[in-house]
This record gives C-alpha cells, structure tokens and sequence, in this order.
C-alpha cells in the first residue's frame, strides 16, 4: 500500500514514467474485473484502457488515506457500469475461466467439475447486481478485503459482510433444492 502511494506521489511530481508500474501491477486483476461484467474481450480490454487513462487523468483526486487497489477498482466498476447501461446488455458472470482440464483428470472428475461449474453459474445467475459485485470483487486476483468492498460498492461493511454470508446460506438453500429436485425426477415424481 505504501509502496503504491509512494508511486503515486512521484507521479504526481512529475515522474510520469512510473504509470508504467502501476499499470503492470493492476491491468491483469482489472482486466479480469471488467471481463467478468462485461463478457466481452475486446470490450474489457478497451475499458481496462480508459481506467488507466481515467486514473491517470484524476490521480490527483486520489486520497492517500485509502488504498490505491480499491480507488482503482472503484473505478472499473463505475466504467463497466455506465457501458452496461448504454448497451443495455445482462451479461452473467463467469468465475472459472481460469479452469482448465488436466491431463491426468479422469472423465469422471472432468464431469463432476463441469456439473459444479454449471451450479455455480446457474446460481450466479439469481443473485442481484450487487450480491455478484460483492462475489466478484471478492475472489478478485488481488484479494480485495469486506472494507475495499464497502468503499467500492459505497456501502457500510457490516452490509457487505452480511450479504457476502448470506449468499452462502442461499447457495447451500439452492443445492438442496436442486438435489431434491434430482430425487424427484429420479422417481417419476
């Protein structure tokens, strides 16, 4: 954290060329970020550009007393969501693109993973707007705490953590009932 305000500082004095770390320390986790709203490669890749560029414009906005990571994830988010709006597009969030199949993986296992993948979307799929955000910023590459989500989201911390708990108790709410589902038609029921 230090170490990023240190940065910014001397970017700020005019040691410009130092942007260049800041960028190779965030674009992959931003990137990522944008992608997972958005679906959309070249997309994410062009407002992953205009964070950079957004935050390179309004460093100077930029208080030292929160970390560089959330201001910057603040905002992707606020890019990502204006270009949702004037696109109008729903998209899904996907959280596995990073999965790939072993060599060694048997069938069975490749199977099992791919049904729990499916779940997971399928789920990701009910949650509102703000319970993905608090799932997405929270699996994020960078580790982004219940306090980084709070202030990104601008909402008390205690609202984060209860939500983030809660999806949980949903998630297994919505496995056992898919379960029972499965025993239903196993039946004829």
């Amino acid at each position: 954290m230090n170490e990023d305000i240190d940065i910014v500082t001397s970017i700020l004095m005019g040691n410009t060329e130092l942007f260049e770390i800041i960028v190779n320390r965030y674009e992959v986790g931003i990137q990522r970020y944008i992608y997972n709203m958005v679906r959309n490669p070249e997309t994410s890749e062009d407002l992953t550009q205009e964070v950079f560029i957004s935050a390179y414009n309004k460093l100077y906005t930029f208080n030292k007393e929160y970390k560089f990571s959330t201001w910057l994830f603040q905002i992707a988010k606020n890019k990502s969501i204006d270009y949702l709006r004037k696109n109008k597009k729903r998209v899904d969030i996907e959280y596995f693109d990073g999965i790939a199949s072993s060599v060694d993986q048997s069938p069975e296992s490749f199977v099992a993973l791919s049904e729990t993948k499916n779940t997971i979307l399928e789920f990701i799929k009910c949650l509102n707007e703000i319970d993905r955000q608090i799932l997405l910023l929270r699996y994020t590459k960078n580790k982004i705490t219940f306090q980084q989500i709070a202030l990104i989201l601008n909402m008390p911390e205690s609202s984060v953590k209860k939500r983030y708990y809660r999806i949980y108790d949903r998630y297994e709410l919505f496995i056992s009932e898919k379960q029972d589902l499965k025993i239903l038609r196993y039946r004829g029921e």
